[in-house]
């Protein structure tokens, strides 16, 4: 599944047409008549301001009762989608996996702007990512959340044809085994580089481009994570490994557009996890992982075996690192190296068909750079000692660090952002370090990149199960 990313995806947009179009009133009326629909007590169902509306319906309402007090607010229609006629050359716009992780139906084309029933049609940045997905103009219709589901499991089962997301004139290619987030690990060797930061700054760039994303506290010990967002939630990772609940009671949604499992404050550390841990983990991972596009995780500083495990089970490892780290940062390449080996070699023995990967490309972030030319500077040098001091003396094996990227040190902004418990790209978008970030996220949103982790690792869910499950 291709993502697609754009510059300038989360500014306010108008993806309607404007009120005074002679197309609105004719659109309008089309819709409005159609099965299934109906926009409660509205007469014109082209909203004003849009883009600056929210929805807040009580919590003691029922899913439908939600949708049409959303359609009502919002002046858009509601549709029952397990009612509604939907058609096929609709359906075929939007492959089935990408619908349901943003919780949406495709249901007709009238005059080239396409209907679609949303769980949360007043989020923009949803509408305007489902624009770029099917190059129509959306038309976004409220809609119960179970609902939508209850409609993707029938009407993509009904209309084969349509689960790729292709028109009826292409040709349709073969099914990808796995429909799992694309997981992104974050590590360092030690404490105050800014992982953090950057894990949760990475994670708000990838949903502004309307993706869905997870972003987990594995740093267990210290949760982080809760204390820069000052998210405090009832339940933990440490409930789940250790108690009787259930991953998706973790979840929580920030408000910045992404959702987060949040680790917790003790003794107890990544490295403690014993064997049925993390196959619980990894089970229930699994499930909820197909929920997303991406997840991030944000494991704790140092190399420890579990940590390395987790990160390069990960279809991509991001190392981060300091001009004045840069020693320890190199070390953590090494480790991670030499424990990615080990782990490829055992697979390749006790896995039946697995071909191993040769080449560890971790991804380089330099943070706290004085100018963007220092971080290319650091990021060769590294290179050329791993070429020296390790891809000299291996045989089929090697390490090729990529380059992700440098970010400027920024101390106000930073400041500022802990302050306020904020992402710095959420409440300060245009600084020099949250369009460092942002241009970072194209690397996995853009097929057109360079960059494109997704065939670094194939059937990567698969290899983070084995790495994790199996004694090694």
């Amino acid at each position: 599944m291709k993502r697609n990313a754009a510059d300038g995806l989360f500014a306010k947009s108008s993806y309607l047409l404007p009120t005074g179009d002679p197309r609105v009133k004719e659109n309008v009326e089309q819709l409005q008549a159609q099965e299934g629909l109906e926009t409660p007590g509205v007469t014109n169902a082209v909203p004003k301001g849009f883009s600056n509306i929210a929805v807040f319906p009580s919590k003691g309402d029922s899913e439908m009762e939600q949708a049409k007090a959303t359609a009502k607010k919002l002046n858009i229609p509601f549709v029952d989608p397990l009612n509604a006629s939907i058609e096929p050359d609709a359906l075929a716009l939007l492959d089935r996996d990408v619908a349901k992780r943003r919780q949406v139906v495709p249901i007709r084309l009238v005059n080239d702007i396409l209907l679609v029933a949303m769980a949360s049609p007043e989020e923009c940045i949803a509408v305007k990512s489902l624009e770029l997905l099917t190059g129509y103009k959306i038309r976004p219709a409220a809609a119960p959340k179970s609902a939508i589901y209850a409609a993707l499991r029938e009407v993509y089962d009904k209309h084969p044809d349509s689960q790729e997301g292709l028109t009826p004139t292409e040709e349709k290619e073969p099914q990808k085994d796995e429909d799992e987030a694309f997981t992104i690990s974050v590590i360092s060797n030690k404490g105050g580089v800014g992982k953090t930061h950057f894990s949760i700054n990475l994670t708000c760039s990838l949903a502004k481009t309307g993706a869905k994303v997870l972003l987990i506290d594995a740093d267990l010990g210290s949760a982080d994570i809760s204390n820069k967002l000052s998210i405090f939630p009832e339940h933990h990772l440490l409930d789940f490994l250790e108690k009787d609940k259930e991953m998706e009671d973790l979840v929580v949604s920030t408000g910045f557009g992404f959702d987060l499992i949040c680790g917790t404050y003790g003794e107890f550390k990544l490295a403690n996890l014993y064997y049925a841990q993390k196959v619980k983990f990894i089970k229930h991972f699994q499930r909820i992982a197909k929920n997303y596009d991406f997840a991030v995780f944000d494991l704790g500083a140092g190399i420890a075996r579990t940590v390395l495990d987790f990160a390069l089970g990960a279809g991509c490892t991001v190392i981060v690192t300091t001009p004045q780290d840069l020693i320890s940062g190199y070390a953590c390449i090494k480790a991670s190296f030499s424990r990615f080996k080990e782990l490829e070699e055992k697979l390749e023995g006790r896995l039946s068909g697995y071909e191993p990967h040769l080449t560890f490309s971790p991804m380089m972030v330099i943070n706290q750079v004085k100018d963007l030319e220092q971080g290319i500077k650091l990021y060769d040098t590294i290179c050329k000692t791993a070429d020296e001091n390790v891809n000299a003396d291996e045989g089929r094996f090697s390490v090729r660090p990529e380059y992700l990227g440098a970010i400027p040190y920024d101390k106000e902004n930073i400041r500022m952002v802990e302050e306020k418990k904020k992402p710095l790209l959420f409440d300060a978008p245009y600084s020099k370090v949250s369009q460092c970030i942002k241009h970072m996220s194209k690397r996995f949103c853009d097929p057109d990149a360079s960059f494109d982790p997704r065939v670094k690792f194939k059937h990567s869910f698969k290899r983070f199960a084995a790495i994790l499950t199996q004694k090694m």
